[in-house]
């Protein structure tokens, strides 16, 4: 081979390596411009929580540390959490709004703003958009509707209260029908005799919630940091993400095994109506939005929507119920974190537009002329 054809061959592998090089950071512009995300390593996650955001409590099981405050490290986000006095990731409550109507949120950690950060919680995008009102979320991470039942009936509030807003999720179900959660202990609830009644209590406290260990980042073995190093990748993160995405697919497919304990929803039903009992005693209305759940928003698999189940019950017993299905699915932006179940910011925004559009429609007219009055003057200030 002439020295010629050597460089003729230099140059072309030389032309090939520099346009496969050119392609891949034309992709991946294209991947952190069209569904940017943070990449964490395993030696920067720390899932704070016991004596930092959640503490034992005897009946319901735990409960917001109140004024606690922590960092929150997952494999999606890194925020800063912080409690009010009464232990609710909210703002301090005074007595100045006490005669405005008032708006209870209850719900788990999607409520609670899990993996987001205090603006960017649907809630407070909400308080917001309905200054007249006011908006207490009374939500805490791993609750299941009994326990948010629980919470509900020991708070208390003088002023009206014109609609309690249940936040269900799909885990729900599957809450409702344990004692024992998210390596927690938690009060059950069981019909006797036709009568709703709470047992488990006092719930019996672990050593964990006494004894537990600093929360440490773990130092990551050198072939997991070669693979974070690669990760930094949105393209390479993609392919693995959607290579996994793939085999559990696969893997439920397989198993098609249904627990009964996940689909029983006999519990679930009186209590939602002792739920709608105690909101209805505070002269107030109970709404049930659904949260829809990744695999059916992004069509992780073909399992059916688990909420068409519920909203029968609703039905069933009169309550008002509200899917926010169709508002995921008409959004082109990813609405869920890319690892795990929760919604990030934007998906907080959708639910939070979708959720004021459906409460609007019950607001007297003269409170949305004062509301759209107040605004305006706000924006006037800030042009000024």
């Amino acid at each position: 081979m002439s020295s010629k054809q050597r460089s003729q061959i230099i140059s072309r592998i030389a032309l090939l390596c520099g346009s496969s090089l050119f392609c891949l950071l034309v992709i991946e512009i294209g991947y952190r411009v069209l569904d940017p995300f943070r990449h964490i390593t395993s030696d920067e996650i720390n899932r704070t929580e016991h004596g930092n955001l959640s503490e034992y409590d005897q009946t319901l099981g735990w409960r917001g540390v109140p004024e606690g405050q922590a960092e929150l490290v997952t494999e999606c986000n890194s925020v800063w959490l912080q409690h009010n006095r009464h232990g609710f990731r909210d703002v301090e409550h005074d007595d100045v709004g006490d005669h405005w109507p008032t708006i209870v949120f209850l719900g788990d950690s999607y409520t609670w703003g899990y993996e987001v950060e205090f603006d960017e919680m649907f809630v407070n995008k909400l308080r917001d958009m309905l200054p007249r009102f006011n908006i207490f979320n009374l939500a805490h991470r791993g609750y299941g509707t009994d326990q948010e039942l629980l919470t509900f009936k020991r708070w208390r509030h003088d002023g009206p209260i014109r609609w309690v807003v249940l936040m269900f999720s799909e885990n729900d179900v599957a809450d409702n029908n344990s004692s024992f959660r998210w390596d927690k202990r938690k009060p059950k609830y069981r019909m006797i005799q036709n009568e709703l009644v709470l047992t488990g209590v006092p719930v019996p406290k672990l050593a964990d919630w006494t004894d537990s260990p600093t929360a440490e980042r773990k130092s990551a073995s050198w072939k997991r940091r070669i693979k974070d190093l690669l990760y930094h990748s949105h393209f390479l993160h993609d392919l693995s993400f959607r290579t996994r995405l793939h085999r559990s697919s696969k893997k439920r497919e397989k198993m098609q095994v249904i627990d009964d304990e996940e689909t029983d929803l006999t519990l679930t039903i009186d209590i939602l109506k002792e739920l709608k009992k105690e909101v209805e005693m505070r002269n107030a209305r109970l709404i049930v939005f659904f949260i829809p759940s990744k695999g059916e928003i992004e069509q992780l698999d073909g399992s059916p929507a688990y909420q068409s189940a519920v909203a029968k019950l609703c039905e069933k017993i009169g309550i008002k119920y509200f899917d926010l299905a169709p508002h995921f699915k008409t959004t082109w932006f990813r609405t869920y974190f890319r690892l795990g179940m929760h919604w990030n910011s934007k998906g907080h925004q959708v639910a939070a537009e979708a959720i004021y559009e459906y409460l609007i429609r019950d607001v007297p007219l003269e409170q949305k002329q004062r509301d759209q009055t107040k605004s305006g003057r706000s924006a006037n200030k800030q042009v000024r």
